[in-house]
């Protein structure tokens, strides 16, 4: 029995047809393999996706629904099969696919100055892609930047299909929403989380719309270099609540884009759905915008080097008396020494040759955007630890009332930390969808006097 794990396949292991050449990506439900098809001369290179977990029916479904599209910018179906193996000798399912070679979308502009024009060429492709996916009646359901690869000749392809789903297939999770990624789900998605986050036995159905909405959120991110604010943030005040949602920034306060490119950005993160428009309607209108835009489109956005893909948290307002930078300095220490102490590190493994996906959750997320000899960077190294939600504050955490930028969870007062999804890893706690990392009660004032 092989006992190796689907994590760590050596070169020259052999599955089914297809033997590998090396690891080139991992993400939470499945690592990525460079693999070749045995026996056969000049075999060109193709992506097998292989499960970490045993029968993962995520695999299957992903595997169906690339069958179903024919698109130049889609991976092509090329096989599918299982593997026995691990511990205890289970069976993985994989999934192959064609070979992409290129890198993420934000990593390709922050390596690559530019134009409106040149955005909307590339999002046009990807549009297009997702038109052919919804005309076979399925839906991607992880639209974003981490999820599109861009060739050394200039062309998009829309990867990883793990959370997408065909009009009739049976629902996988049991949450209230699908697999995910918080920053690019749209306003209905929303909504429908926060006025069904008590209920049992409903599941949101997504839409073509929402694929649009996340197009649109990554147009935003792309021309811009940051997020747009969530879609929507309810004004409940409570167990949980959230503040009104702070107002869009038209991108062309932040960048010099081309006012057609503009239009069609907002016009994809409109409230209703109904006003986004299709994949192909967009396409089309990109497509004419691109080939009839005068100069305009031609500036150069330049987009800054950016360490992050999301803004940072909202900073406290110091108490009258405090020192603002002080408090702040405590509150984070208090937090990272909070979770270290409730860390069970046991089980917990890394390979310094592993690299993290990009924040998907998909069956093996982000991870096809290149061989190992690629210009794509690496990354930290991704963790299996995942840490439910206490059910009282930890001590010495801050209690309600929170602070307009916090929330109150069980009563305790939490940061979200909105650079991540479920699973969270080591670093937040899992809550409804969504990743907290605990508030560390400020000092309180000497009130003694000095003698």
């Amino acid at each position: 029995m092989d006992e190796r794990v689907p994590e760590a396949l050596p070169e020259g292991t052999v599955l089914g047809l297809w033997k590998v050449d090396g690891r080139a990506g991992y993400g939470t439900y499945g690592a990525v393999y460079q693999a070749h098809r045995r026996r056969r001369l000049f075999s060109p290179p193709v992506a097998l996706k292989l499960a970490r977990y045993p029968n993962d029916l995520r695999f299957e479904r992903e595997a169906e629904l690339l069958s179903r599209i024919r698109h130049p910018g889609v991976p092509r179906l090329v096989g599918r099969g299982s593997w026995k193996g691990g511990p205890r000798g289970d069976t993985h399912p994989y999934v192959v696919m064609q070979w992409v070679e290129g890198i993420r979308l934000y990593d390709w502009a922050k390596k690559h100055p530019f134009t409106s024009r040149q955005a909307l060429r590339l999002l046009a492709q990807v549009a297009r892609a997702l038109e052919a996916t919804h005309a076979v009646q399925g839906l991607h359901r992880d639209m974003k930047g981490e999820n599109v690869l861009v060739s050394p000749e200039g062309r998009a392809f829309l990867l990883d299909f793990g959370c997408g789903t065909w009009m009739g297939a049976a629902p996988l999770t049991e949450g209230l929403l699908a697999p995910g990624t918080k920053p690019y789900r749209s306003p209905q998605a929303l909504r429908f989380h926060w006025n069904h986050r008590r209920s049992f036995n409903t599941h949101y159905q997504a839409t073509p719309a929402d694929d649009v909405y996340a197009l649109g959120v990554t147009a935003y991110r792309l021309c811009t270099g940051i997020y747009p604010p969530l879609a929507t943030d309810p004004s409940i005040v409570g167990d949980d609540g959230r503040d009104t949602q702070e107002v869009l920034v038209p991108p062309s306060q932040l960048k010099p884009l081309a006012p057609a490119l503009e239009r069609l950005i907002l016009r994809m993160l409109s409230d209703r759905p109904q006003d986004r428009g299709s994949a192909g309607e967009l396409a089309a209108a990109m497509e004419a915008v691109a080939a009839a835009a005068g100069a305009e489109a031609d500036v150069p956005l330049d987009p800054p080097s950016r360490s992050s893909d999301l803004p940072s948290p909202p900073m406290p307002e110091p108490r009258r008396g405090e020192n603002g930078l002080g408090v702040l300095l405590a509150m984070m220490m208090g937090s990272l020494v909070l979770m270290a102490e409730h860390v069970k590190w046991e089980g917990l493994w890394a390979s310094p040759s592993l690299w993290e996906d990009g924040g998907t959750q998909g069956v093996a997320d982000a991870a096809l955007e290149a061989s190992p000899t690629s210009s794509v960077e690496r990354e930290p190294e991704p963790s299996g630890l995942s840490l439910e939600m206490l059910k009282e504050p930890l001590p010495g955490q801050r209690r309600p009332p929170c602070p307009r930028w916090q929330v109150s969870i069980r009563g305790g007062c939490w940061f979200e930390v909105l650079q991540a999804s479920p699973p969270c890893g080591e670093s937040a706690y899992d809550w409804k969808g969504a990743c907290y990392s605990p508030v560390l009660a400020p000092p309180r004032p000497n009130t003694s006097d000095t003698p």
